[in-house]
């Protein structure tokens, strides 16, 4: 692999006049394919490539693209077949390593279908191939590093990273069955997935635990918001998904009670049954649709929730109009979203994940927001500052101010009357 990339980095100097040292010291240090991307793109004193004849970088565009896909299709296969997390176990001890043969007598699979899959992680640098000359299974033998365990396999872990992978299959796949007509005829689809309901649910898990709970709780109306919790009230969470939410503020909040609101069939039926096996009496789960928060003659809601939502819904203007009507008087909105900028020029040059955002938008969020005939279709970078503070204000909250910014590029808003 470092061979070919010094072939990639001489045809980079070549066809750039980019000097050939400069970006194989590159190569050598780490950056790999990025470092000669970046070698374009960083703006040297020779001459900046024309992208109108710029071959080499579109070619590097297709690689990087086919590449990403079935990285993350090898990742989807360790993650739900629990090779990640039989590797950690058998890798727990310093310095322990283990062979395909392990790994597939730990989980029953078949071992030859265990060696291309430990050979890929580690060609792609996930294990480690540790240094020997034989090539048979028993020769082979590959260490899970330990920081690879916390984000791959730890869930308790604040580095934990690999949930989101569980719905990139069935996204990618809606390109190539329902995107195409989307494209067409303008209408989207839901969140009606196993997949993407779950992937969300573990995603939203660390978030939860360690930013919300630890960080914006304390944070919100300079510690109030802590206290009234604490005290115990009413509570709402709107889009509450599979309860993530809802099971960590019961736990964490047991005076209050809580109520979740969703309209995915696939998050209802997970909430619910999350519901039943915690043995907690003080949250229940709502379907929306026929159910929806802020019906006439229901007790009003000191404190809303709505993490992940609003960017996703059809009609969040509709949604905000339910939060007014919910909440009681002196009440407060504790809104999560993604932390976007405010156009798509400024997300294109300043917002380093643009490229992934707006692929989630197309293939789930702006989907789901288009989803019905006259959805707003927001998308995954559309719900910005400016566009906050236009809408929570039209539907009659006049006080609007952001908590907590940028990580886990969640944004989290306080609104108040």
């Amino acid at each position: 692999p470092l061979f070919a990339m010094f072939e990639q980095a001489q045809a980079v100097s070549e066809s750039h006049g980019v000097d050939f040292k400069s970006v194989a010291i590159g190569v050598v240090l780490g950056g790999g394919i990025s470092f000669l991307v970046g070698s374009l793109l960083a703006g040297k004193k020779q001459a900046k490539p024309d992208p109108e004849n710029d071959y080499m970088a579109a070619k590097l565009k297709v690689g990087t693209g086919l590449s990403g896909a079935l990285v993350a299709g090898q990742m989807y296969i360790g993650d739900k077949l629990g090779m990640y997390a039989a590797l950690r176990e058998l890798c727990a001890a310093k310095d322990s390593s283990v062979t395909a043969i392990d790994l597939a007598k730990k989980l029953s699979l078949h071992v030859r279908w265990v060696r291309e899959w430990m050979a890929q992680q580690a060609a792609y640098g996930i294990l480690t191939l540790l240094p020997g000359t034989g090539d048979d299974d028993l020769s082979l033998r590959y260490r899970f590093p330990a920081a690879m365990q916390e984000v791959f396999a730890n869930p308790e872990s604040s580095h934990y990273s690999i949930a989101m992978i569980q719905a990139i299959p069935a996204m990618v796949n809606r390109t190539r069955t329902v995107l195409p007509s989307c494209f067409k005829t303008g209408l989207g689809v839901p969140y009606n997935e196993l997949d993407i309901a779950e992937a969300i649910d573990r995603h939203h898990k660390r978030h939860i635990r360690d930013t919300l709970l630890a960080k914006v709780i304390p944070a919100a109306a300079q510690g109030r918001l802590q206290a009234v919790l604490d005290k115990g009230v009413r509570v709402a969470d709107l889009g509450c998904g599979a309860g993530n939410l809802m099971l960590a503020f019961a736990r964490r909040f047991p005076k209050c009670e809580i109520h979740g609101y969703e309209v995915s069939d696939e998050a209802i039926l997970l909430g619910r049954k999350a519901i039943e096996e915690s043995g907690l009496t003080n949250l229940f789960m709502h379907d929306a649709r026929t159910d929806p928060l802020g019906k006439a003659g229901e007790r009003p809601f000191e404190v809303v929730l709505c993490y992940d939502v609003l960017h996703d819904a059809t009609q969040p203007a509709l949604l905000i109009d339910q939060v007014k009507r919910a909440m009681a008087p002196g009440g407060m909105w504790l809104l999560g979203d993604i932390s976007s900028k405010d156009s798509v020029r400024e997300n294109v040059a300043l917002n380093p994940d643009a490229a992934t955002y707006y692929s989630f938008s197309t293939c789930l969020c702006m989907s789901s927001a288009l989803s019905e005939k006259g959805g707003a279709g927001l998308g995954t970078l559309g719900f910005g500052i400016k566009m906050a503070k236009k809408m929570l204000k039209a539907g009659g909250f006049g006080s609007v101010r952001v908590v907590l910014d940028g990580v886990d590029n969640t944004r989290w808003f306080e609104v108040m009357e």
